[in-house]
């Protein structure tokens, strides 16, 4: 009996490292609207275009984002998340500066959003999150940034 077993690698020359957490901010939303029981073999974002299809006429968001990623994907990126976290080959004040890029990009946020919860000033978190984009690059150089 020959079983061959398939392994995913990952691409990630897919997306630049923004994108990437941006797909998976957009992931998680997905998940939390699956909540429960899936819909009957349509999948979300056949659901969320089928809710665009009938709201004809009305404008887009400009922050509007479709999931484009698979679960092996999502889980990849989680992983690379939990590892900028947790790493001791990373110091603390980098681990902050890189934790703002990728909440910036996960959660979509602006700088004045993330001035009123991180209780900083937009300068100060717009320097962070630059530093935190090319501490990234230059830790991983998986991922690319513009």
């Amino acid at each position: 009996m020959n079983t061959a077993a398939k392994i995913e690698v990952m691409d990630w020359a897919k997306f630049t490292a923004e994108e990437w957490f941006k797909q998976y901010g957009a992931y998680i939303q997905t998940c939390r609207m699956k909540s429960g029981n899936a819909p009957d073999s349509l999948g979300i974002n056949q659901i969320f275009w089928l809710i665009c299809e009938n709201n004809k006429g009305v404008t887009e968001r400009r922050n509007q984002l479709v999931c484009q990623i698979s679960d092996f994907e999502a889980d990849e990126v989680r992983k690379l998340i939990i590892d900028l976290k947790f790493s001791n080959r990373i110091c603390n004040s980098a681990k902050v500066a890189v934790n703002f890029f990728i909440e910036r990009n996960i959660r979509g946020m602006s700088l004045r959003q993330m001035e009123n919860e991180f209780k900083l000033g937009k300068t100060s978190i717009d320097n962070m999150i630059f530093a935190g984009k090319y501490f990234l690059n230059g830790h991983d150089k998986r991922l690319r940034i513009n």
